[in-house]
């Protein structure tokens, strides 16, 4: 069943979010760089990083899609490993508290973990529901 386009963001590919997405529910944990989290915090990888995006596109390691969503973990562990190897993206961790208006989250695991991709529909401020619960 295709996604209500009028929910989506004007430059996500039609078929995004993806037909295995869920309506995101439930406490999630992502990497940020503010306290408290600011809209910066949750910007896609295909918006902050076009060419970055693009050479992942053509090398078949993600879909654009993917590259539209925002790496949430389940596990806080997961969220703090993530933040001590790759501190650029940031050194605090945020909890999300998600419902089902927050948009739509598919499990993406990479290497085990509890990884996430989690899209936001047009219009909703994710700061609303992200406190810092962490700084590993």
């Amino acid at each position: 069943m295709a996604s209500d386009r009028s929910n989506w963001p004007a430059d996500f590919p039609a078929d995004c979010p993806p037909a295995a997405a869920l309506a995101a529910d439930g406490v999630f944990y992502r990497v940020v760089k503010c306290d408290p989290p600011a809209l910066c915090d949750f910007v896609s990888q295909y918006h902050q990083n076009r060419k970055l995006a693009d050479r992942n596109i053509r090398q078949g390691i993600v879909s654009q899609c993917h590259t539209m969503g925002l790496s949430v973990f389940a596990n806080e562990s997961d969220a703090v490993a993530r933040a001590r190897r790759y501190p650029q993206i940031g050194r605090l961790i945020a909890r999300l508290t998600l419902a089902p208006d927050s948009g739509k989250i598919q499990p993406t695991p990479r290497h085990g973990d509890s990884h996430h991709t989690w899209w936001l529909p047009e219009g909703y401020n994710p700061t609303d529901a992200a406190i810092v619960v962490d700084n590993p």
